[in-house]
């Protein structure tokens, strides 16, 4: 149950092994900071980090000429000790012209937030090596630090009618083909309970796809989820959801179940637990039949959900509590977001005070 559940702690085992096999492929002397992320950090954040130190490895063998017949774990302390500043800024530039092709044959530039999080990880390599004194000088703190662009990212989310189709899309397991109906209707109400709560909570994903039946209270109407930072946290669920999932737990998960003892509250049609990739495509699918534009995500849904309580309450803190948000800052950048709602509302306000009720002075 919660955070010390089978499930989490086998998803924690295969980070960390993960993890560790990256160090296998790295020279030695990258080995104590990846230990140091196993030790400071989430398994899933010292992966991340491993990553990326993996892929700053991978750059120095294929644009050094000293590395490029060495394999990775034959690269010496000496290349890292004759870096400077400028091979930090051509890291960067490397990173943001892009590196792979995409689906198309194209390479695109990458994003502003892939560059930051890949210096970040080589900063902090690097503060590690002079902490430990195996460099006296740290090489990124006189590299290049882009500036952010001002730029405010468009906010994807649904309007209040976009929100009600798609309820009815699931509901009435609307399709474009006749197989991909028959299958939506074996798990309608497993796929209801699921859009159901993702739009009535703003759990993430991964909160969703963790969900155990013993965490689900209907004494207390709560639901206990395991939060980014891997920490245990309870929410309370609405009658609209209540009804959903006793609906789906009585009515369907029986018939998906194929281990009567499984712990999982969703189960698949492979009568197992819902990846976080399953509970995507079917997003993905209801999204594709209720005639969206664009793509239907999770955490667009997520994003429906704050902008929605924000919209209601005016209250940011509660937006951040909910959504389990460690700093309202994050809250502000992608929830308060709303200057079309507040176009709207300003329209109606009468600024000069020209109603008829108004004394005449």
């Amino acid at each position: 149950m919660g955070e010390n559940s089978a499930y989490y702690n086998s998803l924690k085992q295969k980070r960390r092994q993960d993890t560790e096999n990256i160090k296998s492929s790295l020279p030695q002397h990258v080995h104590g900071f990846v230990d140091e992320c196993l030790l400071r950090y989430q398994p899933s954040t010292a992966f991340n980090y491993a990553q990326d130190i993996l892929f700053f490895y991978k750059y120095l063998k294929e644009k050094n000429p000293i590395c490029r017949n060495l394999e990775l774990q034959n690269i010496t302390f000496e290349v890292i000790e004759n870096l400077g500043p400028q091979d930090i800024n051509e890291f960067q530039n490397y990173v943001a012209s892009g590196h792979k092709p995409d689906k198309t044959g194209n390479i695109k530039p990458v994003n502003e937030r892939a560059i930051a999080r890949k210096m970040a990880a080589v900063r902090n390599y690097f503060q590690y090596l002079v902490k430990y004194d195996y460099l006296n000088a740290d090489p990124t703190i006189k590299a290049v630090i882009k500036k952010k662009d001002p730029e405010k990212k468009d906010i994807r989310r649904l309007d209040s009618e976009q929100v009600q189709k798609l309820i009815d899309s699931v509901e009435n397991v609307n399709s474009a083909s006749y197989h991909s109906r028959v299958m939506s209707e074996i798990t309608a109400k497993r796929d209801l309970a699921i859009v159901t709560l993702l739009l009535n909570t703003g759990i993430r994903v991964s909160e969703c796809a963790g969900l155990d039946l013993t965490d689900v209270n209907f004494d207390e109407n709560s639901i206990t989820i395991v939060r980014k930072g891997g920490y245990e946290d309870h929410l309370y669920i609405n009658e609209l959801i209540r009804n959903t999932l006793k609906d789906y737990i009585k009515n369907e998960r029986p018939t998906l179940l194929e281990n009567a003892e499984d712990p999982a509250l969703f189960i698949s049609l492979k009568h197992r637990r819902m990846s976080i990739r399953s509970i995507q495509h079917m997003i993905e699918k209801y999204g594709k039949n209720t005639g969206l534009s664009q793509k239907l995500t999770p955490h667009k849904l997520r994003r429906t959900y704050g902008t929605a309580l924000y919209n209601k309450t005016s209250d940011i803190y509660m937006v951040a509590d909910v959504l389990g948000h460690k700093d309202v800052n994050t809250t502000v950048k992608h929830y308060a977001a709303i200057e079309e709602e507040h176009k709207r509302q300003a329209s109606q306000v009468d600024v000069y005070g020209t109603d008829d009720n108004q004394d005449n002075d």
